[in-house]
């Protein structure tokens, strides 16, 4: 079992990507690590190859980091591009939920189910929802806003 502080390290995590700093990823993914996309059916292994998926990605572009709120343990972020909304987690395994804007505008929901190994990120699987315009015939059974 790992003592790793998971916010700190999904924050990391987060910010190599929002601000492109692909050396950073060293510090946060373990050597082999996996990432796995089960909606497009693809895998990704080892740091090289997570990497160069990143840094190839079309449109990505960086964003600046302003921490927003820490509640009940869960820490809050917004951010311009990739923003972790909250992790929780123990041990060795965790869920970091996450929301981003793609180069088109469109905002994303994305869920990373994690393992870590020697407190880095060792395998991932993550899925990407898309935000939409709740359905008018549920509006009788909402909580309201």
């Amino acid at each position: 079992m790992s003592d790793v502080d998971h916010r700190e390290l999904l924050n990391r995590f987060a910010s190599a990507i929002r601000e492109q700093d692909w050396d950073a990823l060293e510090g946060c993914l373990y050597p082999d690590a996996v990432f796995e996309y089960p909606q497009s059916g693809e895998r990704f292994r080892g740091l090289a190859n997570i990497r160069a998926q990143f840094e190839n990605y079309a449109g990505l572009e960086g964003g600046a980091t302003e921490l927003q709120d820490v509640i009940g343990g869960t820490e809050y972020a917004l951010t311009q591009n990739y923003t972790v909304i909250a992790v929780e987690g123990s041990g060795d395994r965790g869920v970091a939920i996450m929301r981003t804007r793609y180069p088109d505008q469109s905002r994303w929901w994305i869920v990373n189910v994690y393992q870590l190994r020697d407190g880095l990120i060792a395998s991932t699987r993550t899925f990407f929802a898309q935000e939409f315009e709740p359905p008018e015939w549920r509006a009788p059974f909402r909580d309201p806003a």
